[in-house]
């Protein structure tokens, strides 16, 4: 067939013309794109496997939803356009990421405005990438309840990007002959993130930095180690207290649990450990040092609760204002 029959079709992926036949994308197998795109996309499909449980190969949409919710764990986001300045048949951003069952591919996607151009559409994509977060779950406290954990600390930590790295996640999605005009318009318009809540691990190593700062630690610290507790959900309410519970170990040594005491969620958890300090000796001297820093954390704790109560407001108590 002769190229010129394809003279002026332009390529809904890359948005360059072609003239050559066209290939059969991989991603619905109906859409024709330009011979480099479908030669990349069969690159891709080498190097990227898709999920194959049967969870994910189901037909049945609500089989499908519930499978993303239970084993969904997103890494990244992917922009699916063609042109920033015109109208198209479809803009898609998706949620990239793996199954946790077996590693594989998965991706959730929203479709982007298709007849908006210029500031308007990057707003739509700009707020989209800050609020779409599929199977969170999230309640009116800002605590993500979705049906995995991973995926609920990803959200989280994307939640704390501050406003530089918000800045660079959105000006990636775009294509290099693009990315200087989304990086414009980003550093005028991108909002700051909001107060930053803290996790109780966050608390924890605040505590043991102001302790630190006021002469109170230990100048054996060269024995003793500070471990704090892996990340978990938002502190989203401002009724709990911290508590540090100095312990003899059972082979020798001292142990200085701190925990956290208060209201953290509705499945009734009232508990949580923020972090663990201790060390190897028992003998009289350390007991005293390490009674003397359990008192310290102590008073330092309830300092540091009373001078950011903002950061642990529940959401729906505050004045949230729309970010952009």
């Amino acid at each position: 067939m002769n190229s010129s029959n394809y003279a002026g079709r332009v390529c809904p992926l890359c948005g360059k013309q072609y003239t050559a036949p066209p290939a059969l994308s991989r991603r619905d197998n109906a859409t024709s794109i330009c011979p480099e795109c479908g030669t990349m996309e069969a690159l891709d499909a080498m190097e990227e496997r898709w999920c194959a449980c049967s969870g994910h190969r189901s037909k049945d949409f609500s089989k499908l939803t519930d499978y993303y919710c239970r084993h969904f764990i997103p890494g990244g986001w992917q922009l699916q356009y063609s042109t920033l300045a015109g109208p198209e048949p479809e803009r898609l951003l998706y949620l990239v990421g793996k199954c946790d069952q077996c590693g594989g591919f998965m991706r959730s996607g929203v479709s982007i405005a298709c007849n908006w151009t210029g500031d308007r559409l990057l707003l739509d994509i700009c707020q989209t990438m800050l609020q779409h977060r599929p199977f969170g779950g999230r309640d009116k406290t800002g605590i993500y309840r979705g049906g995995c954990a991973r995926r609920s600390e990803w959200y989280w930590r994307q939640d704390q990007l501050t406003r530089t790295e918000r800045i660079e996640q959105f000006v990636s999605l775009f294509r290099e002959s693009d990315q200087s005009s989304a990086r414009l318009w980003a550093e005028e318009h991108m909002p700051a993130p909001p107060v930053r809540r803290e996790t109780s691990s966050d608390f924890f190593g605040a505590v043991v930095k102001l302790v630190k700062a006021n002469g109170l630690w230990p100048n054996q610290s060269a024995f003793i180690t500070c471990e704090p507790a892996r990340p978990d959900a938002a502190l989203c309410h401002p009724m709990f207290d911290f508590r540090p519970v100095l312990t003899a170990e059972h082979g020798g040594g001292l142990r200085i649990d701190c925990y956290l005491n208060g209201i953290f969620d509705h499945a009734g958890n009232s508990k949580r450990l923020a972090g663990t300090i201790q060390t190897a000796c028992s003998d009289r001297d350390t007991c005293v040092l390490m009674g003397s820093l359990t008192g310290a954390l102590l008073h330092y704790g309830g300092v540091h609760r009373e001078e950011n109560l903002d950061r642990y407001v529940p959401l729906h108590n505050r004045d949230m204002k729309k970010e952009i």
